[in-house]
């Protein structure tokens, strides 16, 4: 069996477990206490670095919906939840959806902490690659480039972000009418080897 399986039957398992915490949870402390909502952002996120954007998805939809009811809908629970159903949506092909939910998550996260804040620069890059991908070459590099100009002030040209933008930026026109795969976020910060 190969790692990667392993690895994809590991996520599954550990999705698998944290339902079975959920469910009585959910009944002793109820569906949208603090607590609840921590463990099933927790097991959409491994269902994400699983691979399994499909039932992520609605997962992330509805935590966004009952985060924007107990924190408020521009709260930094409400809004991440938000990103990553954009980002499952990117997954799946959804683009036009995932992009403006990915824009509505950017204006307020401009308006709360600025152009250039991390989770801005993120956004930024997500919105542009999504553009890319879908071959809308002018559109993405209206994005890119703004993007790339602030990477450098922020990180400086040297850094990996800087020179990944500047590297897609550099592409002859010709080969970014071909689609590019969407490469979105590690959802609420977890890696593949978490």
């Amino acid at each position: 069996m190969s790692s990667g399986v392993r690895d994809d039957e590991r996520f599954a398992q550990a999705a698998e477990v944290l339902e079975q915490v959920i469910s009585p949870a959910s009944a002793a402390l109820g569906a949208e206490s603090p607590r609840v909502l921590a463990l099933r952002s927790r097991r959409a996120a491994i269902l994400v670095i699983g691979g399994d954007f499909r039932h992520a998805l609605p997962e992330f939809d509805a935590l966004a919906a009952a985060y924007a009811r107990t924190a408020g809908p521009t709260s930094e629970d409400a809004l991440e939840c938000l990103r990553q159903a954009a980002h499952c949506r990117a997954e799946l092909g959804q683009a036009t959806t995932a992009l403006r939910q990915f824009r509505q998550v950017l204006t307020h996260v401009r308006a709360a902490s600025g152009d250039a804040s991390p989770t801005a620069l993120d956004l930024r890059r997500n919105i542009g690659m999504l553009l890319l991908s879908e071959g809308k070459t002018v559109e993405a590099a209206g994005e890119l480039q703004p993007l790339h100009d602030d990477l450098c002030v922020v990180y400086g040209p040297r850094h990996e972000e800087t020179r990944e933008v500047a590297d897609v930026l550099a592409r002859p026109t010709r080969r970014r009418r071909v689609a590019q795969p969407y490469c979105g976020p590690h959802p609420i910060g977890l890696s593949r080897t978490a």
